[in-house]
């Protein structure tokens, strides 16, 4: 009787919980992403020496390649590969006078050290 009080008929394994539910959309969305994903295109996909996948940007370990996937549609990655094509439009904007060129040495001024008295 407890299996009608849920919703269910007597026998049929009862209703699928959220926790189930949301466990299969996520292996479905992972396969559908590995079918149309190619990691090999990828230029932060990264296969360790333990035999598990790494992110080269946020420096992460991954078991398999569903959960890499997973991981590129996530927030941090998101925010990581943001801040990298921000650091990198700011470098061609700079025309290649970074802290190395020769016009920001001229306009920084030598400072001595300092002397101590013992």
């Amino acid at each position: 009787m407890a299996d009608r009080d849920w919703g269910s008929k007597p026998g049929s394994g009862g209703v699928a919980s959220a926790q189930n539910a949301a466990i299969d959309r996520r292996n479905r969305l992972r396969q559908l992403a590995m079918e149309t994903i190619d990691l090999s295109k990828d230029p932060y996909f990264m296969r360790n020496h333990l035999g598990t996948y790494e992110c080269k940007l946020c420096l992460t370990l991954h078991n398999n390649e569903g959960n890499y996937l997973a991981h590129t549609q996530g927030k941090r990655h998101k925010e990581n590969v943001a801040r990298r094509a921000a650091k990198a439009a700011a470098e061609q904007g700079d025309s290649g006078g970074g802290p190395h060129s020769s016009f920001g040495a001229q306009q920084r001024k030598k400072v001595p050290p300092r002397k101590r008295i013992k």
